[in-house]
């Protein structure tokens, strides 16, 4: 009898031993942060992490910012989704929102505006990091 492998683990995610985490605004010099296993909101922050961006703090809430944004790409804000965040690219958004009910994001015409928006939101208490498809209907 033989056995077919269906996939082949290509990476394994560990977390960092420590994450860097900007607490200035994207556009001024950057106030970075050292967060280590150690800390209480280590869990938090590595959850936060995302490949080519710089994370972001702000009144404790973690968030992202694309390290670049290329030409013709459009920046989106994540105010309630799987992952909170200024992401680049639609393909980028929809993975933060899909399977989110009630999800909130919207396009923003730069990083800088879409900071201050999304700022703004934290202030207003209206940002939310939801697991995907976990809603009560789904289980009954």
């Amino acid at each position: 009898m033989s056995t077919t492998i269906p996939f082949v683990i290509g990476r394994v995610f560990t977390s960092p031993v420590v994450i860097f985490v900007n607490s200035a605004l994207s556009t001024e010099k950057p106030e970075l942060t050292v967060i280590n296993k150690n800390h209480p909101r280590y869990d938090n922050a590595a959850r936060s992490l995302a490949d080519e961006s710089v994370l972001h703090v702000y009144k404790a809430v973690f968030y992202n910012i694309p390290v670049q944004v290329k030409p013709r790409q459009e920046v989106f804000c994540v105010t309630r989704g799987a992952f909170i965040s200024l992401v680049a690219g639609w393909e980028n958004a929809l993975n933060c929102v899909l399977g989110v009910p009630g999800a909130v994001h919207f396009r923003v015409d730069s990083i800088a505006s879409g900071e201050e928006i999304f700022r703004n939101a934290i202030d207003q208490g209206s940002i939310e990091m939801v697991e995907p498809w976990a809603t009560p209907d789904l289980y009954n």
